[in-house]
């Protein structure tokens, strides 16, 4: 007898679908409506989604969730983060270092926003290159972050 809930076993299988074909799950969320029930979906991959890689994950993941026989009927949505995606962990500035970012951080209970590229990536923060010189911001004071392609 499978001890996990309904929501766990489809994250299970978002999980394991994005794995067996070498995506990463960016986001993940269900919403329970019956016949109107949905489980969207944002993977990822180093270099890049296509609409052929959404396809391919989505037509998997559809096969399997039918098969689970968890849901009675639902819609599936399978895209990627967008290039103006949030970035969200130390990783994640790491593998866009050099790319245009835009953040809103707090300094001295002040809320302000920079723009520039992204710079060097430590433990404790990043380092955002702008026409004015480099700005240190500690992770601890973002409050977003986002690409600006």
């Amino acid at each position: 007898m499978d001890a996990l809930t309904g929501k766990e076993r489809i994250l299970r299988a978002v999980h394991d679908t994005a794995g067996e074909l070498g995506y990463l799950v960016y986001d993940a969320s269900i919403v329970f409506r019956g016949e109107n029930s949905k489980v969207v979906v944002k993977i990822d991959h180093l270099s890049g989604i296509s609409h052929r890689d959404c396809e391919q994950y989505s037509r998997r993941l559809a096969s399997l969730l039918d098969d689970m026989k968890v849901l009675p009927n639902y819609s599936l949505e399978v895209s990627s983060p967008g290039l103006d995606r949030k970035v969200r962990t130390p990783d994640e500035f790491i593998r866009f270092t050099g790319a245009p970012v835009k953040i809103v951080y707090m300094d001295d209970e002040v809320k302000k926003t920079i723009k520039g590229e992204i710079g060097t990536v430590t433990a404790e923060g990043v380092s955002i290159r702008t026409d004015n010189g480099e700005i240190a911001i500690a992770f601890s004071e973002v409050v977003s972050a986002n690409l600006t392609y």
